[in-house]
């Protein structure tokens, strides 16, 4: 079994007075999800996370808004292999303009924090977002 680790971060922007989070379109499994990715050598999760974003959306880390990371585990079989895989998310304020990695994503979206479950593939990423939603003190709609 292959053991894999990735990070990522939960962007979120305050517009109009409520919390709003950038999805993206992963290019090569057409998933709607966050930016995350592998560490490079001698990383640390946060400074994967943060490159992952910045690498894959332009955005920049304004702050954490918690230390904690919410993390999803889950298996999947590649080229005959099965892997085990083990995603932490970083939740976090965001800025600067959306500039997609084109290669690795296809397309992006602001959404509503509270409606963000309703544009995410798995349910994985869905419980990530009702940890932010509590995290944030928001209530859904």
């Amino acid at each position: 079994m292959i053991i894999e680790h990735s990070y990522g971060i939960v962007p979120l922007q305050k517009k109009q007075g409520a919390w709003h989070v950038l999805l993206i379109q992963h290019r090569a499994a057409g998933y709607w999800g966050f930016p995350k990715g592998r560490p490079e050598k001698d990383e640390t999760a946060e400074e994967t996370a943060i490159r992952e974003l910045r690498e894959e959306t332009g955005l920049e880390v304004v702050h954490f808004i918690s230390d904690k990371s919410f993390n999803e585990q889950y298996f999947f079989h590649h080229r005959g292999k099965h892997v085990s895989k083990t995603v932490s998310f970083f939740i976090a304020e965001v800025t600067g303009d959306v500039i997609l990695q084109i290669n690795e994503v296809c397309a992006a979206q602001w959404v509503l924090l509270s409606r963000a479950d309703q544009v995410l593939t798995y349910n994985n990423d869905k419980t990530v977002i009702r940890e932010a939603l509590s995290l944030l003190g928001t209530k859904e709609p």
